[in-house]
């Protein structure tokens, strides 16, 4: 099913979520619009190394994490000079104030929220992201996030 992506070594869809349901459902949509999806461990590795090493078009990146926020891996892949270019999409249950929505635009960082997305507003965020024209939506309805 994979569809034809104009940079075909920048396909990678780094995933930083700790719930392994949502990651997985992330991973297959995706997957499914023709790019990588890497699953990033929440298990004391480092997210630039790992930033460093998939070379991700876009960054997807839960907010309330276990291990550690998800601001502060936001932060350390701001402050590396080879990964402060990637595009970050926020996609997290938290609902976020009108002030950190505006701080996280003049940052260039995309903002979604569980339960209020649809799946092909998902693709479509990730595809801006990653430069890549919109996908056309086939008819009918698309299911919530």
């Amino acid at each position: 099913m994979a569809k034809s992506i104009r940079n075909a070594q920048n396909r990678n869809v780094l995933i930083v979520e700790d719930s392994q349901d949502f990651s997985n459902l992330l991973k297959f949509i995706v997957e499914d619009d023709g790019f990588v999806g890497v699953q990033f461990p929440l298990d004391g590795s480092s997210v630039v190394d790992w930033a460093k090493q998939s070379k991700p078009a876009v960054i997807l990146m839960d907010l309330t994490l276990r291990r550690k926020p998800g601001m502060d891996f936001i932060e350390e892949l701001k402050a590396e000079k080879e990964t402060k270019h990637i595009p970050i999409i926020i996609i997290t249950g938290r609902e976020l104030s009108p002030r950190e929505i505006v701080g996280l635009q003049l940052r260039d960082i995309g903002y979604l929220r569980k339960g209020r997305v649809e799946l092909d507003e998902i693709r479509a965020e990730i595809r801006k992201a990653a430069g890549l024209p919109a996908r056309k939506a086939p008819p009918g309805k698309t299911n919530p996030a």
